[in-house]
């Protein structure tokens, strides 16, 4: 009986070391990066988010303005010039509520603004950074973070993070460019040297499938030329239904739409609105 014990208990902890050694904790780095390459291989979007964003100012006649932007959408096929992309955006400003639905088919960004109807000649290149810019997404690799934490919550992993410098500079010019109503006449500007960051955190959240299904970033931004100028961003995306079959819906007057002139790589949404 002493020696069956004796065998017991040595079985149980050789279980108990193989079943302890194999539950190795994952780091942060080690999700992000298996976040990356899984990301790497969609092809199709479904997401929806919201952006905040108040400006003021600090002067003698101090003032600020706030606007709210809401955005639903969807893409197929994105790595090849089969793309298709519709887009709904509500935009709330100065109390006022705009709304305007975009596309994208067969080479051609079309846009829909209070009625008014447009389409643009856009090359495949230039529409995927279009996408890229208005989601607000960066490059998630593992190297461009900092201050790097994570907690289990249920089968998700949240990660907390701030951004390098050089990633921060990298963003900000992809944020400014699409924010650029000018057209090819802000091509090749440095934004980031016009723009100080006062602070810049976020969080990700990663499912069991190495999937990221959320971001949410927060920043604040003065102006280096107007020292008095200040701007404050919460943006909020969601992903949905990663790697399954999306469903893009294109208007049946595509053909209506009145031709303007080619768009350049900064985003028609933004020359458009004003």
């Amino acid at each position: 009986m002493k020696r069956l014990k004796r065998v017991l208990a040595l079985t149980l902890a050789a279980v108990m070391l193989f079943t302890l050694g194999g539950c190795k904790k994952k780091t942060p780095e080690e999700v992000l990066e298996a976040a990356t390459k899984k990301m790497s291989k969609v092809t199709s979007a479904d997401m929806s988010g919201n952006i905040k964003m108040k400006m003021s100012s600090t002067s003698s006649t101090s003032s600020s303005l706030e606007m709210n932007m809401g955005l639903k959408m969807k893409a197929t096929d994105m790595t090849s010039e089969d793309m298709k992309m519709d887009m709904d955006m509500t935009m709330g400003i100065a109390g006022q509520d705009l709304n305007f639905k975009a596309y994208y088919t067969d080479g051609y960004y079309y846009i829909n603004y209070s009625g008014q109807k447009q389409k643009q000649k856009m090359d495949f290149a230039a529409m995927q950074k279009q996408m890229e810019n208005t989601a607000g997404q960066f490059n998630t690799n593992a190297k461009n973070y900092k201050g790097l934490k994570m907690d289990k919550k249920g089968d998700n992993y949240v990660i907390s993070f701030k951004l390098k410098e050089k990633a921060l500079n990298d963003y900000v010019n992809k944020i400014m460019g699409q924010m650029n109503s000018t057209g090819v006449a802000g091509a090749g500007t440095n934004y980031a040297d016009q723009v100080k960051f006062e602070s810049m955190s976020g969080t990700m959240t990663v499912n069991k499938d190495s999937e990221i299904t959320a971001q949410k970033i927060n920043m604040v931004v003065s102006s280096k030329e107007d020292t008095k100028l200040k701007v404050k961003m919460i943006l909020d995306f969601k992903y949905h239904n990663i790697g399954k079959d999306v469903k893009v819906t294109l208007p049946d007057d595509l053909d209506t739409y009145k031709e303007a002139p080619a768009a350049s790589t900064t985003a028609p949404a933004a020359t458009t609105a004003q």
